[in-house]
């Protein structure tokens, strides 16, 4: 095996997935996080250290533990990706972090859709097995909550929208543990709850106001293992409204073990609305009195 992570970029192309474009041919952000998601395993793969080859020669479980994204841009059904990913400081420690750009073509140009960085953590609840490649030897932790000190139980646990389910396989990887895209999937679930819950429902506002849902920016950020069929609690509560165009939201996750709450991630979302057909199709959307009152509720 070569070095997990060396200093020069990665390139990849691809497209979204088709059942992300769930709306017209707009495609959700989720599949922004996939895609971005994808060039960082590139980078692995193409120096040796791809995620089959380190779980089954070591037992080692590569495993995206943050994203911080911002999405200047749309995507659409039919474009092709153009995504790179280039490591930067803070790669060596406990975790490798990369800045991640993704670039469509607009009338003969680039243009950026998303920005920001997603981190990479090695895991091995049952420990090594094999020599390591020497960029990943004393790197590897049990679990996630080795990552960094103890959360502190967030006052969001208390109040606010909460939705609970028991954790699916399809959010898990390797048989067990609740995977970074299990939460960006909670993150977007949990939205779609809450504004349901609040009278502004996605299909509500697609029919009576052809706006469509538009996110520019999301983070998730793991905290702790979260395990097959545990029971997920999600909170929800929006932060702010931001020039009526925009809000922003939190989301906190936690399970219940032996009694102790623990937080297993936190996240966070920039959602507005645009128009989503007819002459105006694109244009961001104005929120009037009614709706920032509905998307500011906070259960007791």
């Amino acid at each position: 095996m070569t070095v997990a992570v060396d200093a020069q970029p990665t390139t990849c192309r691809g497209r979204p997935r088709y059942e992300g474009a769930n709306i017209g041919t707009w495609v959700g952000f989720k599949q922004f996080v996939y895609l971005a998601e994808d060039v960082v395993l590139q980078h692995y793969r193409d120096r040796g250290t791809g995620p089959g080859r380190l779980f089954h020669h070591h037992g080692v479980q590569l495993s995206f533990v943050e994203h911080s994204l911002r999405l200047p841009g749309p995507v659409f059904v039919d474009d092709e990706v153009r995504a790179e990913a280039v490591p930067v400081g803070g790669s060596g420690g406990a975790e490798d972090t990369f800045a991640v750009t993704l670039m469509v073509e607009r009338e003969g140009r680039p243009v950026p859709v998303l920005k920001g960085k997603v981190r990479v953590a090695f895991v091995a609840p049952s420990g090594v097995t094999g020599e390591l490649p020497r960029e990943i030897a004393g790197r590897v932790v049990t679990d996630l909550a080795q990552l960094r000190a103890p959360a502190p139980t967030p006052a969001a646990f208390r109040s606010g929208f909460r939705w609970s389910e028991t954790i699916p396989y399809p959010h898990c990887q390797f048989s067990d543990r609740m995977q970074h895209s299990g939460y960006v999937r909670d993150l977007e679930e949990v939205v779609h709850r809450y504004l349901a819950e609040r009278g502004i429902s996605i299909r509500r506002m697609l029919t009576e106001r052809n706006w469509i849902p538009a996110v520019t920016r999301s983070q998730v950020r793991l905290l702790a293992d979260a395990r097959l069929e545990e029971e997920l609690h999600t909170v929800f509560t929006v932060d702010d409204i931001v020039k009526d165009v925009m809000f922003t939201g939190r989301m906190d996750c936690y399970v219940v073990r032996d009694g102790v709450i623990v937080p297993t991630a936190t996240g966070s979302i920039t959602h507005g609305y645009g128009v989503a057909s007819g002459p105006e199709a694109g244009r961001v959307a104005v929120m009037d009195g009614p709706t920032r009152a509905a998307l500011l509720w906070s259960a007791a």
